[in-house]
């Protein structure tokens, strides 16, 4: 059962900032709220004031932007962005980690901005932003900020946001080359379940290879030495250096879906794995 809550409804960015303001530390914005009613009925968070931030123009909805890549309204529904066109054919990796999220029926109602605003270190979408360097555009009594994705998450639960201050798009510069990604997670299930790894590989024509891991560290994580190896070469004993490095790179913790040890040589594992599909998707398409 649910704890009595206010509910009410902002207008506009303004109306937002200044209903969160009025609540104080007992406000909870809300998009989807898969996550956030679950806590509530668990008492782990016992907000008085819910802030609903739907109705705020521009806040739902995928812009393509010429020349300028990719803007999300942070209450985009995760299946919009699984079914959305120009997603699924220039920014697949997206596709496929939104895909990943919970159930059909969750994916309807939870949110982009939701499933990087919980912070937790499995988030599905985190690492496939990571590789495609997003900014996060935020609203807040500072008004308007532009935070690099890298930037955005401090700890388990925890991001940069200010209080008053919410997520409102989340923008993907436009790729310079053609490029194919790949998202591998690994759960106690083979869907509906949170991730015990994941990894997100971007492959760049040009020969860039961008790597994140998402569920093995205090946050989701670049693993740059792992990508630095693979700049000059991208054979073989390359790749596996590369993995070795995810795995270095890697500082997961024992709870009850994987054992530390475990999370550590799946790093090794998907990581081989993603760099090898992500390079062969590339090839196939004949922009190497």
């Amino acid at each position: 059962m649910l704890l009595p809550f206010d509910y009410v409804r902002a207008q506009s960015k303004e109306d937002a900032v200044s209903f969160a303001i009025e609540a104080g530390p007992n406000g909870r914005f809300l998009a989807g709220g898969t996550d956030l009613f679950v806590r509530m009925y668990d008492r782990q968070q016992r907000p008085k004031t819910l802030i609903d931030v739907k109705e705020i123009e521009g806040i739902e909805g995928v812009e393509c932007r010429n020349g300028q890549g990719l803007s999300i309204g942070a209450a985009s529904p995760l299946n919009m962005l699984v079914g959305n066109t120009t997603i699924r054919s220039e920014y697949g990796l997206l596709a496929q980690a939104a895909h990943s999220v919970g159930s059909l029926q969750v994916r309807n109602r939870a949110s982009i901005g939701g499933n990087i605003c919980n912070a937790s270190p499995a988030a599905d979408t985190a690492p496939a932003l990571l590789v495609y360097e997003a900014e996060i555009e935020t609203w807040g009594p500072r008004k308007p900020r532009l935070i690099p994705i890298s930037e955005f998450f401090t700890g388990p639960g925890s991001t940069i946001l200010e209080h008053g201050e919410f997520v409102y798009k989340i923008r993907i510069p436009q790729p310079d080359t053609k490029s194919y990604g790949v998202y591998l997670k690994l759960g106690r299930t083979n869907s509906v379940d949170l991730s015990i790894v994941s990894v997100a590989c971007l492959a760049l024509a040009g020969g860039e290879v961008r790597i994140a891991l998402g569920a093995v560290a205090p946050t989701p994580i670049r693993v740059r030495e792992a990508e630095s190896i693979l700049l000059s070469r991208k054979d073989e004993e390359a790749i596996a250096l590369a993995a070795a490095a995810a795995k270095e790179t890697a500082v997961p913790i024992s709870d009850v879906r994987a054992s530390d040890r475990y999370r550590l040589d799946m790093v090794e594992v998907l990581t081989k794995n993603a760099i090898e599909q992500a390079l062969a998707g590339l090839a196939a398409t004949g922009e190497v």
